[in-house]
């Protein structure tokens, strides 16, 4: 019987070799010998095969692993760039805020910055107007149609839940739901409330349907929405502040003048009666000297110079009365018509106008009121600021002149293209003797004395003006006792 080799250390490192060796070997060896060392290399081959398997599995185990936490760190990073996204655009929003009160400019940037990560078909915000019951579009954006869509979700009462829930809220479009070959598509409605105060709403009408919308999505919307209403209601207090401000002001400068106004009249109005007797004295001798001495030309000509200068100072006594207020009491104060009485001021100045190359235009609303007032003091003004109009116009211009009904006023605007009032001159345009013509015999009396005409009328005169850009000066008189109670 031949001998089977034992298997070696080898053997053992390759059963699989081995048992091929053995298996050549078993024709002329006793099967039972071959069975034995067969067994031992098939079992030591199933060993290998089980741990080989248990390997692989490991392997399979931590590739799973590996690619779990590839996936987690991958999910983890577009959330992470999904919340820097949504920082830098509330931080781009905030610096808007930050940088400017226009509130366009914030609606400008709320709608950019939801169109980064929500596609809409149209957008828009709306103010709520209390009074009427109704949302008024502040922007729009994209194609129409969306006003329609608010204005009947307010009709019926989804806006007003919207505002009481007090959260973004998307309403789907129940037309595209009912037709299959068509996308779906959403309105987000997202309430504008600022200290509880309902504001408006911000609303996107998108080409997705109701579900498609996820939880972050909604909500930034509403902290944007949030941010800019805030915005939006300090840019409004700040308007209301600054137009306070501006009114404080003027009531102050209004209130400086009036007492200046006062002083300077009472005193003016005895220096004038004081001084204008003695002057006509020396007028009427200064021109009887001057028929006397008509063969001495050295004489006449001085003689000329001071009946020139008297005259001046006699205009300005004239002005200095006026502005005194020795003029018609309110007693004589009557109704007139404001346009009759700018149309005859007009004709009387007209002349004057077309000679100056100066192009003239009356605009008038129907129907005006009638006013109370000394008809020949307000006529007084109108010229003056005609013929400060024409003096600013010395190569020729256009002078307008537009009367309307403003509230429980009427408004007077006197618009010229002159070379306009530079900002140090408008502050006291209207103080006594405060003159930019002095150098051609302006006395700074005319507008002063037109302001106290127009004070005394209990109306306000101003003026609005810039280099360059002409000037326009604004009378403002309120309706007569009898016209207020017409209208009660």
């Amino acid at each position: 019987m031949a001998q089977l080799e034992h298997p070696s250390a080898a053997d053992e490192e390759l059963p699989l070799e081995r048992i091929q060796e053995l298996l050549a070997q078993l024709k002329g060896a006793a099967p039972e010998d071959v069975t034995w060392e067969l067994g031992i290399h098939i079992e030591t081959l199933s060993e290998a095969l089980k741990e080989s398997a248990a390997h692989q599995r490991g392997v399979e185990e931590e590739n799973r692993q590996l690619q779990e936490r590839l996936l987690g760190e991958r999910r983890e990073y577009v959330e992470l760039r999904a919340s820097m996204d949504e920082l830098l655009n509330l931080h781009e929003l905030s610096e808007t805020i930050s940088s400017s009160f226009d509130i366009e400019d914030i609606l400008a940037s709320l709608i950019d910055l939801s169109g980064r990560f929500v596609e809409y078909l149209s957008c828009g915000v709306f103010a709520l107007d209390e009074q009427e019951a109704r949302l008024v579009p502040l922007t729009l954006r994209g194609a129409p149609g969306l006003v329609e869509r608010l204005e009947a979700q307010w009709e019926d009462g989804i806006i007003d839940w919207v505002m009481r829930e007090a959260r973004p809220v998307v309403i789907e479009d129940m037309g595209t739901i009912e037709q299959l070959d068509v996308a779906k598509r959403s309105t987000v409605v997202v309430p504008m409330i600022v200290r509880g105060k309902q504001v408006g709403v911000y609303a996107l009408y998108c080409s997705r349907a109701k579900d498609e919308f996820t939880a972050g999505e909604i909500e930034l919307l509403g902290v944007l929405a949030s941010q800019a209403t805030i915005a939006i209601e300090n840019s409004r207090l700040y308007t209301d502040l600054e137009a306070t401000h501006t009114q404080l002001k003027d009531s102050q400068q209004q209130i400086m003048l009036s007492a200046k106004f006062a002083a300077i009249g009472e005193l003016a109005g005895g220096v004038a009666h004081e001084v204008n007797n003695p002057l006509q004295i020396i007028l009427s001798r200064v021109q009887l000297m001057t028929l006397q001495n008509k063969d001495q030309p050295k004489l006449v000509k001085g003689l000329e110079l001071i009946e020139h200068n008297v005259k001046r100072i006699s205009r300005i006594i004239r002005a200095l009365l006026g502005f005194a207020g020795h003029n018609a009491k309110e007693s004589e104060w009557e109704q007139f018509d404001i346009a009759q009485a700018l149309r005859q001021a007009l004709a009387l100045v007209g002349h004057q106008l077309d000679k100056g190359l100066i192009e003239t235009s009356f605009e008038c609303d129907d129907d005006l009121p009638l006013l109370t007032g000394h008809i020949g003091e307000l006529e007084q003004v109108f010229i003056n600021l005609m013929i400060n109009a024409q003096n600013a116009m010395a190569n020729g211009g256009a002078l307008k002149i537009e009367v309307c009904r403003v509230d429980q006023q009427v408004e007077v605007r006197f618009a010229d293209t002159g070379s306009g009032i530079a900002s140090e001159h408008l502050d006291h345009i209207f103080e006594p003797f405060y003159t930019t013509r002095a150098e051609v015999g302006g006395t700074g009396l005319g507008l002063a004395v037109s302001y106290r005409i127009i004070e005394r009328h209990q109306g306000m005169l101003t003026v609005e003006s810039a280099p360059g850009e002409g000037a326009t000066f604004i009378i403002r008189l309120p309706l007569s006792a009898v016209e207020k109670e017409g209208e009660e």
